[in-house]
């Protein structure tokens, strides 16, 4: 739940999405301890998911070459697939 909600996190503002899935987190630390979703927390996570599903950072350029970047994060491998243009204000389009 802490890795989901913290690569949510990162999309967060871009997708609108509401501080209060954080409260999922409260309550016991142990990672075995059983989690329920509150109503708010689901209306949160309905949020997310209509966000997520209508929403994007960038869309295709066509002729423009798509790259995928092989990261390290928290000791586990990430692709993130991206377009780089040289001209463009900001010149790394996250896909």
């Amino acid at each position: 739940l802490q890795k989901l909600l913290g690569t949510i996190n990162w999309v967060r503002t871009l997708l609108g999405i509401p501080n209060r899935l954080f409260d999922l987190l409260k309550g016991d630390s142990s990672l075995l301890s059983p989690r329920r979703l509150t109503p708010a927390a689901r209306a949160a996570w309905k949020q997310v998911e209509i966000a997520i599903s209508s929403k994007q950072a960038y869309r295709l350029v066509e002729g423009v070459a798509v790259n995928v970047y092989v990261v390290i994060c928290h000791g586990h491998p990430a692709a993130l697939v991206a377009q780089r243009h040289e001209t463009w204000k900001d010149p790394l389009h996250f896909l």
